[in-house]
């Protein structure tokens, strides 16, 4: 429970997190946790607003611990980054950290403040993807839609920072066929994955779905049940997903119709560990814009997977065409959840059982096994083939040209969805969003290669009535 101050303006609590690592080599990286804070006069109907933190990274202090940690300010205030400060591996153990709200006490949305309000603190585990460049398009013999250099569609294209300061330009520049790519020109604002970003580690658990649910107002979440139809928060059992699969939530305690929000709860028997799904591009969204997080785009996720290594001709997001089918179930629900198999690219696809999938989050890693084994991409990033579908800013068909690398701002649009300035705003064709992936359900193996573009001008399957879309976002600082 985090312990506001109201003399110091600071809010503190304490952190843990599992298989964290600082390296110099192979690549250079890190992970770390974003950490936001939600605040909530003291009454359970009014708006859990960002509660603004300080810009100055020394405003904010971790306690001495196992392992030093240092916290990164960022300069909207929305959040911090909390990472190892000294090279190593291993498990975070609990530590005390103290951080500093902005001193106007200022919030997005604006709420009045007091000494009584409520807070919360949501931590989101991120991996680090640094300033390089890297290949887009795996060279495959035989190619069409992939991205690639040009009109030499089996060649990959160099993205570097020459690249991405003048722009990518024209379709033509990355695709063997303008009809492939972005109407627009693609200019330097555009993250095409050389400058830095975060990502995060997992795709977006049904746990911290469910905590967002819950710091909704009334209308916010009737408008995340909205494409079911018939569905509201004063209904008891109104689902947000289907009730025959593991990963859904449902009203447990029922609203009151434009005024008092619902409570949701999640199938604790089996969806302790898992990502969330049944989520549409517009559930993804507007988590991301609350959460100051943003979408990646489709180049951010070859990079992302590749890191800087050479392009392998149909290679999956861990670095190689090797993959084993995951099928069947061990300890369901349970922090171990495991599928029966074991070997390389351990990945969860074709396999629609409504049961057990999606698996936990991170189900094929351990703290030994190799990024092959562990399914990983370059940078330790885990799940982005396979379990759940990722989506993406990209595809062709819409004019996504001026999306940036501008974050959420915490404040939703009056209609309960995201808002931000440049974000393609629904899914379906031509829509400037896409899946990449694969997932648990009955799409293949070759939908989940780094570079596999199948859904380039596309899909339903991201309308959130079906299981298998979900999603994770991005930060640029």
């Amino acid at each position: 429970t985090p312990v506001y101050d109201n003399t110091a303006k600071t809010i503190s609590f304490t952190i843990a997190w599992d298989n964290s690592w600082k390296v110099a080599s192979g690549p250079s990286n890190w992970d770390g946790v974003w950490v936001f804070v939600k605040r909530q006069a003291c009454s359970s109907t009014n708006t859990w607003a960002t509660a603004l933190l300080s810009t100055t990274s020394s405003d904010h202090t971790s306690a001495a611990g196992t392992n030093l940690l240092t916290i990164d300010a960022v300069a909207d205030g929305l959040g911090v980054f909390i990472r190892r400060t000294d090279a190593g591996i291993g498990n975070i153990g609990t530590h005390n950290i103290t951080l500093a709200l902005n001193s106007s006490l200022t919030t997005q949305p604006a709420i009045v403040a007091s000494a009584t309000d409520n807070f919360k603190v949501i931590g989101t585990e991120m991996v680090y993807v640094p300033q390089g460049g890297f290949y887009l398009g795996d060279g495959r013999g035989t190619n069409t839609s992939n991205f690639s250099g040009g009109n030499n569609a089996s060649t990959p294209l160099f993205i570097d920072a020459t690249v991405q300061s003048a722009g990518l330009g024209s379709a033509t520049a990355y695709t063997s066929n303008p009809i492939y790519g972005c109407p627009g020109n693609l200019p330097s604002t555009f993250p095409l994955g050389y400058n830095g970003f975060w990502c995060m580690k997992y795709e977006l658990s049904m746990v911290a779905y469910t905590e967002f649910m819950n710091c909704l107002t009334y209308d916010q979440q009737a408008a995340r049940l909205e494409k079911w139809g018939g569905r509201y928060p004063n209904q008891l059992g109104a689902n947000f997903g289907n009730a025959s699969y593991k990963g859904y939530l449902a009203v447990t305690t029922p609203g009151t119709y434009n005024t008092v929000p619902a409570v949701f709860s999640y199938n604790t028997t089996y969806a302790n560990y898992s990502p969330a799904s049944y989520l549409s591009w517009r559930d993804l969204t507007t988590y991301l814009d609350w959460a100051g997080l943003r979408p990646m785009t489709e180049f951010e996720f070859e990079k992302a997977c590749r890191g800087t290594l050479n392009p392998v001709a149909n290679e999956y997001p861990w670095g190689n065409t090797l993959i084993t089918q995951a099928t069947g179930n061990n300890m369901a629900g349970q922090v171990a959840e495991k599928p029966g198999q074991s070997g390389d690219g351990l990945c969860l696809y074709s396999w629609d059982d409504p049961n057990w999938a999606p698996y936990r989050s991170g189900y094929a890693a351990n703290a030994t096994s190799t990024r092959s084994l562990a399914a990983a991409t370059y940078y330790g990033i885990l799940d982005m083939g396979g379990n759940v579908f990722e989506q993406v800013v990209g595809g062709a068909g819409y004019d996504y040209s001026n999306f940036t690398t501008v974050n959420g701002d915490g404040i939703l649009g009056s209609d309960g969805h995201a808002n931000t300035t440049g974000w393609p705003a629904i899914n379906g064709s031509n829509s400037g969003n896409y899946v990449k992936g694969g997932s648990f359900g009955n799409y293949g193996a070759t939908v989940i290669q780094v570079s596999d573009r199948t859904f380039f001008a596309g899909t339903t399957i991201n309308n959130g009535t079906t299981g298998n879309s979900g999603g994770r976002g991005v930060r640029s600082n």
